[in-house]
């Protein structure tokens, strides 16, 4: 597998940018819960899908799909963590708020800053793995729908527009 590694970079801080939105968009109550679970387990298959329309993705196995899901899950976690952090804290400060406050005490207690740090990577794992999944399947997906392409050329294109 050659990677190119501009294109991962590109990805990478696609990805990270993402992730601050969701930040600071899962800190408004209801709708941070629905984005943060779209987030979560879809990102990864959105950003193929658009880097498949713009023309920068070529075909790509579901080996490559999923390495490139782990990228953005793991990347955009950590971008999610920089926006969302600081704004609970902040709201810790002024209001009285259970998330706020267990944000707030990993801060300013010892033992509680390993558990906060061992969680965050945690999730970071498990967001990784999310988008592995996710991505996988889109680029399979992708090679069911080249397959079908090349068998019924004329087929593919009028199926698709009703």
């Amino acid at each position: 597998m050659k990677v190119n590694l501009t294109l991962l970079r590109q990805i990478g801080f696609l990805s990270i940018i993402i992730g601050l939105i969701v930040g600071v968009i899962s800190n408004i109550p209801f709708i941070g819960n629905f984005v943060f679970v779209l987030y979560f387990i879809g990102l990864s298959a959105g950003m193929i899908i658009y880097l498949k329309r713009i023309n920068v993705l070529g075909n790509i196995t579901v080996k490559e799909g999923g390495t490139i899901g782990a990228i953005i899950g793991a990347t955009s976690f950590a971008g999610f963590c920089v926006a969302y952090l600081p704004i609970r804290i902040i709201i810790g400060f002024i209001s009285d708020n259970f998330i706020s406050s267990i944000i707030t005490s990993g801060f300013t207690n010892f033992p509680m800053f390993f558990t906060l740090v061992f969680l965050l990577l945690l999730m970071a794992l498990l967001c990784a793995l999310m988008n592995t999944f996710a991505g996988g399947v889109t680029a399979y997906i992708y090679e069911l729908l080249e397959e079908y392409k090349k068998e019924n050329p004329s087929d593919f294109e009028s199926k698709l527009r009703g």
